[in-house]
């Protein structure tokens, strides 16, 4: 059976800075861009991706897009992606202004991931109906579409509705940045599969039914993109990093109960996190093990943690060292070596 890499590596900050281990703000930011300017100029990952929530006293970030101008400042070789914007809690033609703004910047480097959100007090807090994200998910995504065309355009529909306008800056490419959808209920898989650049996923089983979902409605034969975001802890000793990090770990997993997307009771030993498959951590070999997976499964960019909520700058600096300089490059190899192949045989890598 052959082998099948993902072909880039991407790397994902939240900028949570937990009261357990909080330094000043300014200082946490300005390691963290620090490391990101790091990763683009010495080591050979491909992407910057940041995510997006509001009101959590961890203070992750609830401004992707503020950020993303921030790395396309420091960067000038990895691409930058939002990993995700909520898109219902914003409105689409900022959106729209601000991500053309970033792709500016940024020299064509930026992604738009975007994503309806679960978090009722979110959406309380910023004043829209949970209930309402579906459709305004719809009308965004069409919103965006048109604002990236660089034409006038007017707009009606259930929730937002305006005259004709244009949208500036234009976009630098035909069409502006790619838009790629997360998700993991049925109904997201569908709207990625139909409204989608690509996909963003936490797991291989949702990038398999996303495919899925593209073969039914008739996309079997296009290029899909694919991208995993993954707790997997990538170190040279597994057993210090799970010594090293537990306390982060627990804290990662705990939030998410809290928020109730992960229905159970709170974990108190880091270990259960891993019987449970909520983390995993592995050298180099189990890391190439996990991306032969992922790979099989239609996975085409993996993501890890820059650094976990309140862990150390240099632990994270030591493990992007390790991945980049042990593992990215089997991953070269081995795409290179498919797309020879299929080159030769005249078949489609994808």
């Amino acid at each position: 059976m052959e082998t099948i890499y993902p072909r880039r590596f991407g790397v994902f900050y939240d900028f949570r800075n937990p009261a357990a281990w909080r330094q000043p703000w300014p200082e946490r930011y300005r390691q963290l861009i620090d490391q990101i300017a790091w990763v683009d100029a010495e080591l050979e990952f491909d992407e910057i991706s940041i995510s997006e929530h509001h009101f959590l006293d961890d203070g992750w970030t609830p401004s992707p897009l503020v950020l993303a101008a921030a790395v396309a400042s420091r960067t000038s070789r990895v691409g930058i992606a939002t990993n995700i914007i909520q898109l219902p809690l914003h409105q689409p033609l900022r959106i729209a202004e601000d991500a053309l703004t970033v792709d500016i910047l940024s020299q064509g480097r930026f992604r738009l991931g975007v994503a309806a959100g679960y978090r009722e007090e979110e959406f309380a807090g910023l004043g829209v109906r949970l209930g309402d994200r579906g459709s305004l998910m719809d009308e965004g995504i069409a919103i965006i579409r048109k604002a990236f065309a660089g034409e006038p355009f007017a707009f009606s529909g259930r929730h937002w509705s305006f005259p004709e306008l244009t949208v500036a800056p234009g976009p630098m490419r035909p069409g502006g940045p790619e838009i790629w959808l997360g998700g993991r209920a049925r109904p997201a898989l569908e709207r990625a599969a139909a409204q989608g650049d690509g996909f963003m996923a936490s797991s291989n089983d949702d990038v398999t039914g996303y495919l899925a979902a593209r073969r039914q409605l008739g996309f079997e034969d296009a290029p899909a993109k694919t991208m995993r975001t993954a707790r997997l802890i990538i170190d040279e000793d597994p057993e210090r990093a799970l010594e090293e990090l537990s306390e982060h770990m627990l804290f990662h997993v705990n939030e998410y109960i809290e928020y109730g997307f992960v229905k159970r009771p709170r974990y108190t030993d880091a270990r259960d996190l891993i019987r449970d498959g909520q983390f995993d951590i592995v050298d180099a070999e189990g890391a190439l093990d996990r991306l032969r997976t992922a790979g099989a499964a239609g996975v085409h960019e993996f993501h890890v943690y820059g650094v976990l909520p309140g862990e150390p700058l240099d632990s994270g600096s030591r493990r992007l060292d390790y991945i980049s300089n042990k593992v990215l490059p089997t991953l070269r190899l081995g795409w290179s070596a498919t797309v020879a192949r299929h080159e030769e045989e005249g078949t489609n890598v994808e």
